[in-house]
């Protein structure tokens, strides 16, 4: 489910449909309106037939019997009952009943509220903590019988059942009389057959009663239509819409597409599919037609098999005033007891919507969602607690943010001063877990404590096992995880907005900041790293933070962690969909992977659980009633969300909050110990990191009770891919550090760092050698652009820390010896060194500062020992110097950019062409610089013309 469900489809969806179930429905209803319009045509004929030819004509001459059949069936004909429904004053007889028979959806599904996430298992376990619970059902009963069975009701089934027992009667009428009368034929006395008045008085009769035998035939195959009722039925299964709404809405679908066939509206009425059916019905005034209708298109947009196909043609012919009342309907609160299900319903159909909505055309959804679905309180200038909060409807609410934020035009829109309203400091208190004791019914219960891996283990896996029911608690306080996570996500993206409004949000944001020191938070969501990182961006941002020393060493933590790829989001989701399918097989190697992982001889290497459920792979449950569970839960994007290196997101942060910021820089420093710097260290290299890795996977491999399939996910548990990038990022972050030039003496720190010199100069070397090597591109273009980034990322980082430790003035590091070493020769070094200022002429945002760096890291060569200035001209540094100026860019004068927004150097650091400038004068100082370059040059000319 994780790989191959990253697009959202599953293997029922990967079947390309192009037709929905009601398709085949509306062709044999026309069909059917063929059949009726002949069938009308027939009836209209015979009743003109008996008027003027048998009453009229032959009245006098026809048997008495045959006079009052003929009445009769006349009567039947012009009262309608076989027919007469392209008459608008016809229609009364199918209009009324349902119009005097109100459904009271609610009553009738008291307890399968099916817009919530989890709809009676959450409900049945509540009668336990109600009180008199008996009673009051009984009386919820009685109120839905009165409801039910009120006057109106009754009226209303009265008619139906008028109405339908007499066009059983007429029917029957019909067919009895005529086919009596064509079987016997007896419409004339033996006197009167030669008599030539008489002679045409059996013809006449004949095809009065064939045509009527003809009509009540049509009219009971209309009637008792076998293959519509199959489809009907069908379709009902298909989305499952067999609950008496589902089946209500589905019927005056199939009424109202067969009238509008008869009225001749083909083709608008062919294209009136099930959910444009259900939208007209949810856009219009009437409240119960509103919850009819949104309800049926909540059901369909979660049918696995159709609900894409669906989607589309829901895009296709909604208007955007109607989707305009849809997010309308997201605050609705009108005097309706059954506003929190339509909100409900509409919450997860504008869910499916709102990858396509801009807040721009639609300026009211933020103040929508913030005042109404995540908040309870009847007043919008009050907050109310967690604990009393519809926690399905705050997820729904938070859903639909976290798809409107994926487009940074949203979020410029969440501005305290835009319409967003409040909704910032509504999402900064959904991360702060709820103190203050347990809600009722469907709220929001928390502990203060994250999901730990030892309840998970002790706790969560055993109920799992033995097939009993997970306390509800237990299920909350998932759910919860799962809320914080995407309200931090939603935070990141919003504080990661472009241009004023994202500097505005931040400034609002790093005022609470202190939310972050909520324990467990940014070891567990790595949604809350992000956060950390963009508010880093800005200096103010960083310098408030850094007075948070708990925040830093939350993300040291994180950047030491052995498991960086752990989701706890994904873990808590998987969680619920092992709850509600209980597959024994997934259970079994969860439960193997436990015990194996308490007898690894060293336990330093043993494997969180969380990181094997994060690993998980549900392909092979992918049964269709499973995926039913995960659309009602609505977890399939926490599912399929893909694997994030938590380490690298902290380094990120960490790099972010050390720029330039003395005060993050010591709270960093006064944090860690010299083992876990030795560890940072450690990891500018590749091979000591995979070392340990063997040292770990040595524990588990040669286990006989491990299977192949659990061996496998410990395999990709401990080989944690992204090592090229977890070194530059390791380097970029030792750079910070080693610029600390603050009161306090880290001397210790600072000798493990100058003693990686030696390993950061060979790394340079062997990234530009692989740059140099033609086999490692394999002479694909895009696989080239990949490794040009990935190895400009690399240099830069290892460069910069090269000029830090060379540069700084407290150094324990000789550049000679550092070169001795790591075997490397200056005359190599300064080979490189001008290789990367040929590669990397026009450097990206993802590197910005790899030439800046470099022409420091020569400069301070050039002024620390003459023995390299010949080195220097010999290999064409002087010249390359030029080319430098000439492409000197302006992204260069920023120090690293994240999410496009970029972090100035220092007001003292020159920019690019001026190093380039000052370092081109230093080179002319060189003694016989000018003959070299002047004289020698013009000798050379010479020597080419006269060969």
């Amino acid at each position: 489910m994780d790989s191959s469900a990253a697009d959202g489809e599953t293997k029922e969806e990967s079947k390309v449909k192009t037709t929905l179930p009601e398709d085949s429905l509306n062709t044999v209803l026309l069909c059917t309106a063929f059949l009726y319009k002949a069938m009308n045509t027939i009836g209209t004929l015979a009743t003109i037939w008996a008027t003027v030819v048998l009453l009229g004509g032959f009245s006098t001459l026809i048997k008495k019997k045959d006079f009052w059949y003929v009445t009769a069936i006349a009567f039947v004909q012009s009262i309608g009952f076989l027919g007469g429904y392209e008459d608008p004053a016809q229609q009364i007889f199918l209009r009324a009943p349902e119009a005097l028979m109100k459904y009271k959806r609610t009553s009738t599904l008291k307890g399968l509220s099916w817009w919530r996430r989890r709809g009676t298992q959450q409900q049945l376990q509540e009668p336990t903590r109600r009180t008199r619970g008996g009673r009051r059902h009984k009386e919820e009963k009685i109120r839905y019988l009165c409801s039910i069975y009120g006057c109106q009701a009754l009226l209303g089934m009265t008619i139906l059942a008028a109405v339908w027992l007499a066009r059983v009667a007429a029917v029957v009428t019909v067919l009895v009389l005529s086919w009596k009368r064509l079987r016997k034929q007896d419409y004339l006395n033996p006197g009167d057959v030669m008599n030539d008045q008489n002679q045409n008085i059996t013809w006449s009769l004949n095809i009065f009663y064939s045509l009527v035998l003809a009509q009540g035939i049509m009219f009971v195959t209309i009637l008792l239509n076998p293959i519509s009722y199959y489809l009907l039925f069908n379709a009902g299964i298909k989305y499952k819409l067999f609950d008496p709404s589902g089946l209500k809405i589905v019927l005056n679908y199939k009424r109202c597409n067969y009238l509008e066939f008869i009225a001749g509206n083909v083709k608008a009425t062919l294209q009136m599919h099930l959910i444009t059916f259900a939208k007209n019905l949810a856009v219009s005034n009437m409240a119960d037609d509103k919850l009819l209708g949104i309800g049926a298109m909540d059901r369909i947009l979660r049918s696995v098999e159709f609900r894409n196909l669906a989607l589309k043609r829901l895009r296709a012919f909604m208007e955007p005033a109607e989707l305009g009342k849809l997010v309308d309907m997201l605050g609705y609160d009108k005097s309706h007891k059954n506003k929190t299900m339509i909100r409900g319903h509409t919450a997860r159909v504008v869910l499916k919507l709102s990858p396509d909505l801009l807040v721009q055309s639609y300026p009211q959804i933020l103040y929508v969602i913030s005042s109404s679905l995540l908040s309870t309180s009847k007043s919008n200038n009050k907050r109310v607690c967690k604990c009393n909060m519809d926690s399905d409807l705050v997820w729904f609410g938070l859903r639909i943010l976290d798809k409107l934020t994926d487009n940074p035009e949203n979020c410029r829109k969440a501005t305290n001063d835009e319409s967003g309203g409040d909704l910032l400091s509504t999402i900064i208190d959904l991360t702060i877990p709820c103190c203050h004791g347990h809600g009722h019914g469907h709220s929001m219960r928390s502990n203060t404590s994250t999901i730990s891996d030892s309840w998970i283990e002790q706790e969560i896996i055993p109920l799992l096992q033995t097939e009993n029911e997970i306390p509800l608690t237990f299920i909350d306080k998932l759910d919860q995880e799962i809320i914080v996570g995407m309200a931090l996500n939603i935070l990141s993206k919003l504080v990661a907005a472009p241009d004023e409004a994202g500097e505005k949000l931040r400034k609002e944001t790093v005022k609470h900041v202190h939310f972050l020191t909520n324990t467990g938070m940014i070891l567990d969501h790595v949604q809350a790293t992000r956060v950390i990182s963009c508010l880093a961006v800005d200096k103010e941002g960083r310098e408030y933070i850094g007075k948070f020393p708990e925040i830093i060493k939350k993300l040291k933590d994180c950047l030491l962690s052995k498991t960086p790829y752990v989701n706890i989001t994904k873990v808590a989701a998987k969680l619920l969909v092992l709850e509600c399918t209980g597959d024994e097989q997934l259970l079994n190697q969860i439960q193997l992977f436990i015990e194996e992982n308490h007898t690894v001889e060293d336990q330093s290497f043993s494997l969180p659980i969380s990181a094997f459920i994060e690993e998980l792979d549900f392909d092979q449950i992918r049964q269709p009633w499973i995926w039913n569970f995960v659309q009602s839960l609505d977890v399939e994007d926490a599912l399929s969300a893909p694997r994030v290196n938590h380490s690298d997101t902290a380094a990120k942060a960490l790099i972010l909050l050390t720029t330039e910021c003395s005060s993050s820089v010591e709270a960093f420093l006064q944090g860690i110990n010299k083992e876990e710097l030795n560890k940072i260290v450690n990891a500018l290299s590749s091979e000591d990191g995979d070392k340990e890795k063997r040292r770990a996977l040595t524990q588990f491999e040669g286990r006989r009770n491990l299977d192949p399939e659990t061996l496998r996910r410990v395999k990709k548990i401990i080989l944690a891919e992204g090592e090229e990038q977890a070194t530059s990022m390791h380097a970029k972050l030792l750079q910070n550090l080693r610029a600390y030039s603050g009161p306090k003496e880290f001397d210790e720190y600072m000798k493990l760092i100058d003693a990686a010199l030696p390993k950061v100069l060979k790394a340079v070397v062997d990234a530009v050698a692989t740059l140099e090597d033609p086999s490692s591109a394999e002479n694909l273009d895009h696989v080239k652009d990949d490794l040009w980034i990935k190895q400009g990322k690399v240099l830069e980082s290892f460069i910069g820390l090269a000029v830090q430790i060379c540069t700084s003035p407290n150094t324990r590091s000789d550049f000679s010896t550092a070169l001795k070493y790591g075997n490397l020769t200056a005359d190599t070094l300064i080979k490189k060194l001008k290789k990367i200022l040929e590669v990397y002429r026009s450097p990206s945002t993802d590197f910005p500062c790899i030439r800046v760096s470099t022409l420091e890291l020569i400069t301070w060569m050039v002024e620390e020992n003459n023995s390299y200035w010949e080195i220097l001209l010999q290999c064409g540094v002087y010249e390359e110097l030029n080319e430098v100026a000439r492409t000197a860019r302006k992204l260069e004068s920023f120090k690293l950019f994240h999410c496009g927004i970029g972090i100035p150097t220092e007001s003292t650091t020159e920019c690019i062409s001026s190093l380039a400038t000052k370092l081109q004068e230093k080179l002319k100082k060189i003694p016989n610089f000018e003959r070299r370059y002047l004289y020698g040059e013009h000798a050379s000319r010479i020597s080419v013309l006269i060969a």
